[in-house]
């Protein structure tokens, strides 16, 4: 083998080389852009910091508590209040009153319900956004290929 052949050997060599270091350069920071990018989006979930099996039994606590306050407002809806006429003002003035109070407890059950409903919904949202996050080397892997 002769010198230069010999030369263009180590260029070639060093050519792949430097192609081989550019290749786990740019896979090192694309790497850490995708670290980063999924502790940017843990860090805008509320409810992130809890364990899976934590947000198991707290989904199965709302369900519950959906399933009981949603018989609640269903009886609360058919319990409507009459206003019955009544010949003097003060007894108007009361069964108005009757009548709000009766509309107002509707409102209270039903507002309980949205609030547990929506609560339910987040604990939701956060199982599935687990769910759909990889594990194992196919996390590994995807931070470091995805772009």
């Amino acid at each position: 083998m002769n010198r230069t052949q010999r030369e263009a050997g180590f260029g070639a060599a060093g050519l792949l080389f430097l192609i081989v270091l550019a290749a786990i350069g740019a896979g090192a920071w694309n790497y850490h852009r995708n670290l980063e990018l999924e502790r940017a989006s843990r860090a805008t979930r509320p409810l992130a910091g809890y364990t899976t099996a934590d947000l198991e039994a707290l989904a199965d606590a709302y369900r519950s508590e959906v399933a009981a306050r949603s018989a609640r407002y269903q009886g609360a809806q058919k319990q409507r209040a009459v206003a019955r006429d009544r010949a003097y003002f003060d007894e108007q003035v009361r069964e108005f009153e009757k009548v709000q109070r009766a509309a107002s407890r509707s409102r209270d059950v039903g507002g309980d319900l949205a609030e547990r409903e929506a609560a339910l919904r987040d604990v939701e949202q956060e199982l599935a956004a687990r769910a759909s996050e990889a594990g194992g080397w196919e996390k590994h892997w995807q931070r470091l290929v995805r772009f």
